[in-house]
């Protein structure tokens, strides 16, 4: 194969420079549009975040950056035109370096760099769930129903209000209609001497408070087991039959079964 010519090697320098030419405006076109983009979002953002007299505000410094900006940009694109004027060989500088870039970018091999990605807002962290005190020192349990009716005991004339009892107990309002109702205990209106006529329970409705047996409080004795507590010799005895009594008269020695 023989070496190119350099009229082939003129032409072919002059399509790499010019096929990178477009790659170069094409990229840095992109990379603009892109921060474009991304600014304009940012902005929209920002404003979004506020509202009434904030907003107001935000849009009125965002005016006014623009403003300055624009004067600035006027400012320094003249200053460069004035410079450009009195020192046209800066240009060459600059058309070596957009060559070097170009004679780059128009290599077969050349990719463009990846766009700036556009920078995302990160999302507000959710806020931990509150600490509930209740669920790890839960607090003295309510009042229960000994507790209610106790109370609706001392205050019945005979009737009461579910509030003069919850006073009473100190307990939050509904705590002794809740107690009532799970319990069975019907609640109407009712009037109570003092208090007029308000949500309560009748006297009737109220139960009493039970008595013990006699049974309870006298000891009970096993069969075949003696009962005695006492320095005499009186011993009692369970048997199928009933109870059987022996009194022992120690003076005499004499015993009697009755």
């Amino acid at each position: 194969m023989s070496a190119p010519t350099s009229r082939e090697w003129v032409q072919a320098a002059a399509q790499r420079l010019t096929l990178g030419s477009k790659r170069l405006t094409a990229h840095l076109t992109r990379r603009a549009a892109a921060w474009i983009r991304d600014t304009w979002r940012r902005t929209n953002g920002w404003l979004s975040d506020a509202t009434g007299i904030a907003w107001a505000l935000r849009l009125a410094a965002l005016l006014a950056a623009a403003w300055l900006l624009r004067r600035i940009g006027v400012s320094v694109a003249a200053a460069a035109a004035r410079r450009l004027d009195s020192s046209a060989w800066l240009l060459w500088p600059a058309l070596g370096l957009w060559l070097i870039a170009a004679w780059r970018a128009g290599h077969p091999d050349w990719a463009p760099g990846p766009a700036p990605a556009a920078a995302e807002v990160p999302e507000p962290e959710p806020e931990p769930a509150p600490v509930s005190l209740a669920k790890e020192h839960p607090g003295p349990a309510g009042p229960t129903l000994d507790d209610v009716l106790a109370a609706a005991r001392a205050l019945g004339t005979p009737h009461v209000h579910l509030a003069a009892i919850e006073e009473r107990l100190q307990a939050p309002a509904g705590t002794a209609r809740r107690v009532l109702t799970e319990a069975g205990i019907p609640i109407a209106d009712v009037r109570m001497q003092g208090r007029g006529t308000s949500t309560g329970v009748r006297g009737s409705d109220i139960p009493p408070l039970s008595s013990p047996s006699p049974e309870g409080v006298v000891g009970v004795v096993g069969a075949g087991q003696d009962a005695n507590n006492s320095n005499n010799d009186i011993r009692v005895t369970l048997s199928a039959g009933g109870a059987q009594v022996t009194v022992t008269d120690l003076t005499e020695q004499r015993a009697y079964t009755v």
